[in-house]
């Protein structure tokens, strides 16, 4: 089979007489970029090969018209679309998503939610964040839309300064994956707590917030293997969209959000059929009132938020910097372009944080390989929720797009998807004490304590890799740094007021590399029996020294009462 036929023949062979209501994985070649910055008006996502020159994006007869009128090179690649269509669900009920075992449902995930908070009340709660658009019409419709908190909540009440990390999850209801992921995150931290370090410390020092289906009426109706993007909202239209076709009625909710809203040529649309329609004024919708309500908080007469899950310490939200130290951080997930995108969306000038953008965007991608950059250089948006909650708070500010399809098939989503998402969501995490600033020092990862299990006054060797080289680079290359010391501290992360460093030594005798293995000494006299977190943190040659992103592992106090033998030899008083 041909992979791909021209547009003339696409056009009078290909595509079905009701292609308007189709859409079909169509290829176009360009030669100068400024073709592509009205893609963002007509097409709701794209994938731009920018060696090659060629975009990749989803289209009817009348995208591919306005393609090529725009003097793009087209060309419909018949066996992705072909496999568009087999990956849609047919005759799917709105209880199940028949061939996507993988993915759990808005129900599916809601039991989890209470299954969660149920089962470790101390770790996890529900938080309400208000009715969805079908809701507010009507109460036996529609569902309360909720973040599922993971912190220790047995300690949060005393640490009111503790991050933040709020993640949305398929705002765009056909994206499958993207709420699976973070359902997954979120198992792993409640579940590991206790007995994964890195669990266990991450949720005693950051407060999570996941809204884990940011837009529960579309994706219900996404479940039946439509091609659903937006709210379900009929107020402002009525479309002939189909199942295989992204016309449908609603408003894109990531071009709903305040900040900017309508603010870029080309940066969403005004037509309520299309993908991206911004819908009728800025936070027209429930769901997005609800979500910046729920970020942000309240604003001010004097134009501040609070009472949000994330701070407001923006400068003046366009051109000066919010303070490198802020606490906590946002993130989108959709799904799919494999990109880590970042402010601004709407113009090209860059942020006023735009190089602590740029270096946590390139040490997330390379955990995922995705292609880190400032969402305008995709193509301009508008009204999206990482310019709002950038821009309104000064907050640290992400979208990963993950994964090849809206539908991801489970088999690439368990294998690749799912362990190389989580990997860098748990690196976001290690950084939220401050995003701004922790990831321009480097990594530690690799820790160890030998042996791991000691009566008090024993000593426990620690090891660590300390790595400053764990960046995706695209151009310009990125700058990195000699490591200059390691330290470890014992069940206080590095940054606390009344943690004792521990100095570690490089195992070859010199700090004079960009990646070091370190080790020292815990002297654990004083310390009560049970489970401790050992911390390890490393600083680079960068400014005076910059301290890197931490990680911790476990060491066990022993009773002596309780151990006579243990590795070999006496350890009885």
């Amino acid at each position: 089979m041909l992979k791909t036929i021209l547009l003339g023949a696409a056009m009078a062979v290909a595509l079905p007489a009701n292609a308007r209501a189709d859409e079909w994985i169509v290829d176009a070649r360009y030669s100068d970029p400024s073709q592509l910055k009205r893609l963002g008006e007509h097409f709701q996502h794209a994938i731009i090969d920018r060696e090659k020159r060629v975009v990749t994006v989803e289209a009817d007869a009348a995208g591919i018209a306005f393609l090529a009128g725009a003097g793009l090179d087209v060309q419909v690649d018949v066996v992705s679309s072909a496999l568009l269509r087999e990956l849609q669900p047919p005759g799917a009920s709105i209880e199940s998503i028949p061939s996507f075992a993988c993915y759990r449902t808005v129900e599916e995930t809601a039991q989890r939610v209470d299954d969660l908070v149920l089962a470790h009340p101390q770790l996890a709660a529900a938080d309400d964040v208000g009715p969805t658009w079908e809701r507010v019409q009507d109460s036996t419709r529609g569902y309360r839309m909720r973040a599922l908190r993971v912190t220790n909540l047995a300690t949060a009440a005393a640490d009111p300064d503790r991050p933040r990390m709020v993640v949305f999850s398929s705002i765009h209801a056909r994206e499958y994956a993207p709420a699976e992921l973070m359902t997954r995150l979120a198992e792993w931290l409640v579940n590991g707590y206790g007995s994964d370090a890195q669990a266990t410390w991450l949720i005693d020092h950051v407060d999570f917030r996941f809204v884990l289906h940011a837009n529960p009426d579309g994706r219900k109706k996404a479940e039946a293997g439509v091609l659903w993007r937006k709210n379900t909202d009929t107020a402002n239209n009525v479309c002939p969209g189909t199942p295989s076709s992204s016309y449908h009625a609603g408003i894109d909710l990531n071009r709903n959000f305040p900040f900017h809203w309508n603010s870029a040529p080309g940066g969403s649309s005004g037509a309520p059929c299309d993908a991206v329609y911004r819908g009728p004024s800025a936070m027209s919708e429930p769901e997005t009132q609800n979500l910046v309500r729920y970020v942000a908080g309240i604003q001010g007469g004097d134009g501040s938020f609070s009472g949000g899950a994330l701070p407001d310490r923006k400068a003046d939200g366009t051109t000066i910097a919010a303070p490198n130290d802020y606490a906590g951080l946002f993130f989108d997930i959709h799904s799919y372009a494999g990109l880590v995108l970042y402010p601004w969306g709407d113009v090209e000038a860059a942020s006023p944080n735009g190089p602590a953008f740029q270096v946590l965007g390139r040490r997330l991608a390379w955990f995922n390989t995705y292609d880190p950059m400032p969402a305008v250089d995709l193509y301009p948006t508008d009204g999206g929720t990482i310019d709002t909650f950038y821009g309104q708070l000064g907050a640290p500010s992400f979208v990963m797009e993950i994964g090849t399809s809206f539908f991801q098939p489970c088999s690439s989503f368990e294998s690749t998807v799912l362990p190389t998402n989580l990997a860098a969501l748990k690196y976001a995490a290690r950084t939220a004490q401050s995003p701004y600033r922790l990831p321009l020092g480097p990594e530690a990862y690799g820790l160890a304590v030998v042996p791991s299990q000691v009566v008090a006054g024993t000593p426990a060797r620690v090891s660590a890799t300390i790595n400053d080289l764990r960046y995706r680079t695209t151009s310009p290359a990125q700058t990195t740094y000699v490591i200059t010391a390691a330290r470890a501290t014992v069940d206080l992360p590095p940054w606390h007021v009344d943690a004792l460093a521990i100095p570690l030594a490089a195992v070859d005798g010199n700090f004079d590399a960009k990646t070091e293995s370190v080790s020292g000494f815990v002297d654990t006299s004083g310390l009560a029996p049970g489970r401790h977190l050992v911390y390890v943190q490393g600083s680079n040659a960068a400014g005076s020294g910059t301290p890197g992103v931490p990680d911790a592992v476990f060491l066990d106090i022993l009773d002596p009462d309780d151990v006579l033998f243990r590795d070999g030899f006496d350890t009885t008083p």
